[in-house]
């Protein structure tokens, strides 16, 4: 990705001076401590399978423990949000991350899937006062799909482990 990408690691980064009195408040990329969940689709493994490896990746680099990472396997996107809200009333997670990938067809059905979940992503992140990082890459092609799934660090699954440490810890 290019220098102009909208998500940097360092959180100071191109914030603005503010005046000296007025109180800011962000999250750390500090993981030690934290609990995460990952709820990922089966559907598309190939490209889910990579979200997922990029985003444990990312958690552990940033110190949050093997132990502490809590992976729920479900068909497709479209299951997501219940396996979110049992998985989150099983445990104290400090974040849940969603991996899946929908890719436009010749339907609606992309349309209407991303949309529900969109919906659902945020209803439960605000009723379990937990963040739920959305990572279900949204794609015109299979190419496309794939540079936002496969690119490692620079994959949606990297962000969305930064975003989850980052937004957990603003608090």
């Amino acid at each position: 990705m290019s220098e102009e990408k909208h998500f940097h690691d360092e959180i100071t980064r191109d914030m603005p001076e503010l005046p000296q009195g007025v109180r800011q408040h962000r999250g750390t990329l500090e993981g030690r401590g934290r609990r995460v969940g990952l709820v990922v689709a089966r559907f598309n493994i190939r490209l889910t399978s990579g979200l997922l490896t990029s985003a444990v990746e990312t958690l552990l680099g940033a110190g949050v423990r093997e132990e502490d990472i809590e992976v729920v396997w479900v068909p497709g996107s479209f299951e997501m949000p219940l396996a979110l809200k049992r998985l989150a009333t099983r445990g104290a997670f400090d974040a849940l991350i969603t991996c899946g990938v929908v890719i436009d067809g010749d339907t609606r059905h992309a349309e209407l899937i991303t949309g529900a979940l969109v919906q659902s992503f945020a209803r439960l992140s605000l009723d379990l006062d937990c963040p739920v990082i959305d990572a279900v890459v949204s794609a015109r092609s299979m190419e496309q799909a794939e540079a936002r799934c496969l690119s490692g660090s620079e994959s949606r699954g990297a962000y969305a482990a930064r975003a989850a440490l980052e937004v957990s810890s603003t608090f």
